[in-house]
């Protein structure tokens, strides 16, 4: 069932979520910076266009939360008329298991989105799928580039620790370097969400 607006009252908002980190504090502060930026006119528009509510699934150790999560909290910042709640994962399993990746995994951020009268317009899981696609690109083009290192070609898991370390330093260096590029494309899914059922509304649907 949704979420209810008086559980949405009990969620975390943006700065006491950022008052209890207890990791990736400085990478979260930057990336809110950099989200920023990216936030345009024709943003402020499409999610200002009438009150949104938010509800995101998030813990701090989750790279994909500390990647996406400060784009919704800088939009909450450029748009008042957005209400931001958080919820940790681990202390809302019943929340959470309501939004399973492919109907299994637990896998964060989620984002629920509600309008003025509390209807779920749609909701978002982990990343875009076209990041995804994207980074298993990447990690093929690291493991062909270096041959040299011992299980590149084994499944993550089966990987010796010294090669498991050498990808992980290369999707994070590649999640960094094209963070601006899924910002983007993050924040253009979220705002499909919001302007479908704008349109839908429009058609009498």
């Amino acid at each position: 069932m949704p979420v209810s607006k008086e559980r949405f009252a009990q969620g975390l908002t943006a700065d006491e979520f950022q008052a209890r980190m207890t990791r990736n504090q400085e990478r979260y502060e930057a990336n809110l910076a950099a989200a920023a930026a990216i936030i345009t006119d024709d943003d402020r528009r499409a999610f200002g266009a009438r009150p949104l509510s938010i509800v995101a699934i998030a813990e701090d150790w989750c790279t994909d939360v500390i990647h996406f999560l400060p784009v919704v909290v800088a939009l909450t910042r450029e748009v008042p008329s957005i209400n931001l709640r958080i919820f940790l994962r681990d202390e809302n399993p019943d929340l959470i298991d309501q939004y399973l990746n492919q109907g299994k995994y637990r896998s964060i951020p989620v984002f629920v989105l509600y309008d003025a009268d509390w209807n779920e317009l749609g909701h978002f899981i982990e990343r875009p799928a076209a990041m995804t696609e994207a980074m298993a690109r990447e990690s093929r083009r690291f493991a062909m580039e270096h041959p040299e290192l011992p299980g590149i070609n084994r499944s993550y898991e089966n990987m010796p620790e010294e090669t498991r370390n050498a990808v992980r330093a290369n999707s994070s260096r590649w999640r960094w370097e094209t963070m601006d590029q899924w910002n983007r494309v993050f924040l253009d899914e979220l705002r499909a969400i919001v302007e479908g059922n704008a349109s839908a509304e429009a058609a009498g649907e």
